[in-house]
């Protein structure tokens, strides 16, 4: 009976081992699909777009993403806990989202950069959201450690059912947009952004909307 018992308990084992092999192999493998996509349409590349289409001022009666149309809301769990943040709790201030996975090189180059000018605009109405397409992702423990290794200060929200992909047209990994105060879309920027290129596009965007 004991012979049986412990037959049992290694089956029981081995299944389970063979289960959890199974399911993160899976996760790699959506993983590597992801990364494979998005460097097939050039996704990672450090293109930079002409300004033009990228930012502006005009005023847009439709709902979408392209610059001068109304943002389209969303909500989204907080990686911090059980709570969710969405867009129009943020109505008021400019915001800057930017989307971001942890196996997309550009997105980990760019990031410092996020940082820093979240700490230097903070206190002149600009909030910023990063949002991981968590539905790429291994696991969450990939995202938790890339937000602490780049000591990330705003909030990160997870889009765990890969919503924002089609909501806000992200062919290309990174992706940032700014929007102002009135919940309009002022710049839908695809691909890497420095620092530079952030700060100047959001400080003109600044003048021509208290202007």
């Amino acid at each position: 009976m004991k012979i049986l018992i412990s037959y049992l308990i290694l089956i029981t084992a081995v299944g389970a081992g063979i289960f959890i092999f199974l399911t993160n192999q899976e996760q790699e493998d959506q993983s590597s699909e992801a990364l494979e996509a998005y460097m097939e349409n050039d996704g990672i590349e450090r293109t930079v777009p002409d300004e033009e289409d990228t930012v502006s001022f005009q005023t847009v009666e439709e709902v979408g993403v392209e610059p001068g149309m109304e943002a389209a809301d969303f909500e989204l769990p907080l990686l911090s806990g059980s709570d969710t943040l969405s867009l129009h709790e943020l109505r008021g201030n400019f915001v800057v989202v930017n989307m971001w996975a942890t196996w997309c090189p550009p997105c980990r180059e760019e990031m410092p950069d996020f940082v820093r000018f979240y700490e230097e605009y903070k206190d002149e109405g600009v909030e910023m959201i990063g949002v991981n397409m968590t539905a790429s992702e291994k696991n969450k423990e990939v995202v938790h450690q890339f937000v602490d290794d780049f000591n990330i200060p705003f909030h990160t929200l997870l889009d765990e059912e890969g919503i924002m992909e089609e909501a806000y047209n992200v062919y290309v990994m990174p992706s940032t947009y700014i929007i102002d105060p009135d919940g309009r879309m002022v710049m839908n920027r695809p691909g890497y952004i420095s620092y530079e290129i952030l700060e100047e596009n959001f400080l003109d965007i600044k003048e021509n909307y208290e202007g």
